[in-house]
């Protein structure tokens, strides 16, 4: 061993025993005004004679740590207030408290006014937002979302209590089905996406555009009163606490899927826009109905022709994910009007490939499994995603402030899925392939603002909006072909008379959705007595929105050709479209019915009243009620032609209370109760029968669907160590009539797709228990790396129950509601050193089984299993400027897995019941930078 070398371990060893016998404790408390008992933001607190201090936050609070045992005097001081001294003792590893208030210094040569924005975006500011608020609330911050490698708003929900998402983009909350929960966009209902599903697309938000999100969990009258598992309001970024150009670039690489084979049909010019070039739309010219020419062969042929009829993919490899952003933040004044800008710029552009798993069975008699086909997808897909966030603030004095807030993303979804397996009942071996490019976009936009008269006695405050949002799929095309095992070859299907658009044909809809958005609350501060300071808050409002959709599908197949061609089936299917004619080839046929249009509506008209009563010091209750006056209407037909008109007026009257006990300023319980709804989506109500190839099923409106009432109870004990910590223990019971859920037809499925259909339950019930803990380890230890980690623990445990209706006796009996899950477990552990701008975080997630679709007798419910899912990211600061990002998240990389009980022995074996479907999402590995330019 050479000398250097033993110098340094040398030093090493000394300088780890020397810090190892240092002596240290923590001093921390709040400071607060001595005549208005109000937290005081920005006091500075420092040990009097060394360079250690800190600052009070926005809840009067501060801490320091590694204070040098023995003897300190702290000196607090702020602007226009006296010097306070304290004297203390620090004794080792423990944490001191200092709960003070400061003076007024009536020696005061000139007024000195210091105003600044709130912070809203930091977990202190978060916790302090939720303290605050006077009902049963959860909530994630920007700076929280900053430790994860969560890419968009569906990623970061799942990290609050409760949460869960269904698809990669919808939001379950308390193991609630999406349907029964809402989505606002800065306090203005988010439009639709989808056309099949009653619920606001998270995925479309990207996770750098969020500076909170806030889930409400128990009714209010201020809030809409249609939802029951919970309210979620998203604000994105506005006002920045200074000016700055920041740069971020990731890329990412997807356990089976970067650098290997990925196949893709053509796109076009600027595909990689994410926006629709028009490739694949109907020609302009194109007839609206094609049946007109079935006595016009040339007509036809030509008709037939005029479409892209490219049915083929191009081998590519797979490249790493790509993301981009840039984010201008500045704040500026213009004479006395203070003024902010937020503008973000993101760009996403990435690639999967999923082998997976698709299996369908009959009834399991004597424990002996009956499929009906196992089929293997190898399914290819790109996604790119564009987002513009514009957002203003004015600032006039502190009285005043207008706000305008912009937000537009748009979505492409290309999806290549090539089937093979083995039909059981059909008795052919599949070589089936489908294309389908879906295009989504959102704008939406909002004007606010906020003012405040006699002294802050009286507040109003109102928005405007409009919302738009559309879902383009042109050419959703797939086909069939049977695979002869003995020597290889192919066999094209190709329908006789009437086309079979599923098994060879190709489908396009669009979907546009508007809203227009007004609101206008009043807040009032009324004395109680003259002798009291009590006040009693007065809050009264108006809500309106009309929303308006259209949707348009057109349903094309093919079918044989008078005289067809036998060599066509066994050739390519690119030779089959070069053989488009009446007569040996074939022939181009229109499968559009009545029912694969609609157009709806939706008028509501919201008013409401409550009054926040301070009964006590320490006990309030605000209770009111909110009425809403809402009319959905729906027209389209049934498929026989027969009109459809839907028109429900309805009422609803839906009181609500919630009741708060401060035991300290640090310990406190809520108790609530509020009734609310949940209305059918217009798809629901729609008779419109849609083929998903992925899935192989067929999803069908219900137009006698009813509106769904909700009962919600909850009471919750929260604690609060420090303004950025949070423990809280909660339990909800929710007492549902007329609940909507997804079912499988019985008898639907034999040789081909099941049918899933909406429908009522009779009645419901379910209840639960909720953990949350957020904590710093600082306090529980004198390890240097300990004292800089963090817990994050949030669980829920759920149990419910559905009443059959009258006619759904062949269903399960005492099973869960459909998409509840009955446990949620989330486990985050976070290593902070702010001195070197270093961070590593490690995050679990799991949920419990939860009914994917509703089976009928001899056909047991389907259930999506759990999921271990481990990530581990880190981030590093170089020199104020540049940040070093990445991780790998999904590190198990555990089967998606839907699975049935066949032989209904109460347990789910992945080896002995049936497997309806599997696949591996794969682990991402992903590493990425920032860059700012601050002036």
């Amino acid at each position: 061993m050479n000398s250097k070398f033993k110098f340094t371990l040398t030093s090493l060893l000394l300088f780890i025993s020397l810090i190892s016998l240092a002596q240290t404790g923590v001093i921390r408390g709040t400071v607060k005004d001595a005549a208005t008992d109000e937290d005081i933001i920005g006091a500075t607190v420092r040990i009097d004679g060394t360079t250690m201090g800190a600052a009070t936050d926005v809840n009067g609070f501060f801490s320091i740590s590694k204070v040098p045992v023995g003897k300190k005097k702290v000196l607090i001081t702020y602007v226009s207030y006296k010097v306070k001294e304290v004297e203390v003792t620090v004794e080792a590893d423990k944490v001191l408290e200092i709960n003070t208030v400061l003076e007024e210094d009536k020696v005061v040569l000139q007024e000195v006014k210091v105003t600044a924005s709130r912070l809203t975006n930091t977990e202190v500011s978060l916790i302090s937002e939720i303290k605050a608020s006077q009902m049963v609330v959860n909530g994630i911050s920007a700076q929280q979302i900053a430790k994860t490698l969560d890419r968009d708003a569906a990623q970061v929900v799942k990290r609050v209590p409760g949460i869960t998402i269904v698809g990669e983009r919808f939001i379950n909350i308390r193991g609630l089905n999406q349907r029964y929960n809402n989505v606002m966009l800065h306090n203005a209902f988010t439009p639709s996406m989808e056309t099949d599903v009653k619920s606001f697309s998270f995925d479309i938000i990207p996770s750098s555009q969020i500076d909170r999100l806030l889930i409400y969990k128990s009714p209010s009258a201020e809030l809409p009163g249609e939802f029951a598992g919970g309210l979620v309001k998203i604000f994105t970024k506005n006002i920045p606490d200074k000016n700055s150009l920041v740069l971020d670039y990731g890329t990412s690489v997807r356990q089976g899927t970067t650098f290997g084979d990925f196949y893709q049909p053509n796109q076009g010019k600027n595909y990689w826009t994410g926006f629709n070039n028009g490739y694949y739309d109907l020609p302009q010219f194109f007839p609206s109905n094609i049946n007109v020419f079935l006595n016009n062969p040339a007509q036809l042929e030509a008709t037939g022709r005029s479409l892209r009829n490219e049915w083929t993919t191009n081998r590519t490899t797979a490249t790493p994910d790509q993301r981009f952003g840039l984010t201008g933040n500045y704040k500026f004044n213009i004479g006395k009007i203070k003024v902010g800008n937020v503008t973000a710029l993101n760009y996403s552009d990435s690639r999967t490939n999923f082998l997976i798993d698709r299996n369908d069975f009959n009834a399991n008699i004597n424990n002996t499994q009956s499929p009906i086909y196992f089929f293997k997808d190898s399914q290819y897909s790109r996604n790119i995603r564009v987002g513009l966030i514009h957002n203003w603030a004015f600032r006039f004095n502190d009285n005043h402030s207008i706000e305008l807030k912009n937000l537009f993303n748009q979505m492409s979804n290309s999806n290549f899925t090539q089937r093979g397996g083995r039909a059981i009942e059909a008795n052919y071996n599949p070589d089936n392939q489908s294309f389908n490019q879906v295009y989504r976009g959102i704008y939406t936009g909002q004007i606010t603002g906020k003012h405040s008269f006699l002294k802050g006695k009286t507040v109003i405050d109102w928005v405007g909006g409009y919302n738009r949002s559309n879902r383009e799929q042109p050419d959703y095309r797939r086909y069939r072909s049977d695979v002869d095992l003995t020597n290889g070859s192919k066999t094209i299907y190709v329908p006789i008379g009437t086309a079979q658009a599923f098994y060879l044909g190709r489908w396009f809809s669009e979907m546009n959705e508007t809203s227009y958005t007004g609101a206008v609350n009043l807040t009032q501060k009324i004395a109680l007595s003259k002798a009291s300071d009590k006040e009693m808050e007065v809050k009264a409002g108006l809500f309106y929105e009309s929303k308006d959709r259209s949707f348009n599908g057109r349903n094309i197949g093919y079918v044989r050709g008078n005289n067809f061609s036998n060599e066509l089936f066994t050739g390519s299917v690119t030779n089959l479209f070069n053989n488009i004619n009446s007569t040996t080839g074939i022939r181009i046929d229109e499968q559009t019915n009545p029912n694969d249009s609609y157009t709806a509506g939706n008028r509501l008209l919201a008013y409401y009243a409550n009054a926040n009563i301070p009964l006590s010091k320490k006990l309030n209750i605000i209770a009111g009620a909110r009425i809403e006056d809402n009319t959905q209407s729906l027209q389209s037909a049934f498929l026989g032609g027969a009109k459809v008109n839907v028109k429900n007026p309805v009422t609803s009257v839906l009181p609500s209370a919630n009741l708060s006990y401060n035991f300290s300023e640090k310990m406190l319980v809520r108790a609530a109760y509020g009734q609310t709804i949940n209305r059918p989506e217009f798809r629901e109500l729609a008779p419109f029968s849609f083929y998903d190839f992925d899935f192989n099923v067929v999803y069908e409106g219900y137009t006698g669907l009813k509106i769904s009432t909700v009962n919600n109870f909850d009471v919750r004990w929260e604690l609060y160590p420090t303004p950025s910590e949070i423990v809280s223990i909660a339990a909800f019971y929710k007492n549902f009539r007329n609940p909507i859920e997804l079912e499988v037809e019985a008898g639907s499925g034999s040789l081909g797709a099941k049918t899933f259909i909406y429908q009522n339950a009779q009645n419901a019930q379910s209840a639960g228990l909720e953990l949350e803990v957020r904590k710093g380890l600082a306090s529980l230890t004198s390890s240097p790396v300990l004292e800089k980690m963090s817990l994050l623990f949030n669980a829920a445990l759920i149990y419910s129950k559905v009443q059959l209706r009258e006619g759904a006796e062949g269903q399960s009996n005492n099973r869960p509601l459909q998409g509840q899950s009955p446990y949620i477990l989330n486990v985050g552990l976070n290593y902070n050193n702010t001195d070197k701008d270093f961070q590593v975080n490690l995050l679990y997630n799991v949920i419990g089984k939860r009914i994917f679709a509703i089976g009928f007798e001899g056909y047991p419910d389907l259930y999506e299993m759990p999921r271990n899912v481990v990530d581990l990211t880190f981030s590093k600061g170089i020199k104020d400027r540049w940040t070093i990002k990445g991780g790998v998240t999904d590190i198990f990389n555990q089967a998606a897995l839907i699975l049935q009980d066949g032989n209904q022995d109460g347990k789910f074996d992945r080896k002995t019941d049936e497997v309806m479907q599997s696949y591996k999402p794969g682990s991402l590995v992903t590493l990425g930078f920032s860059y700012t330019l601050s002036k």
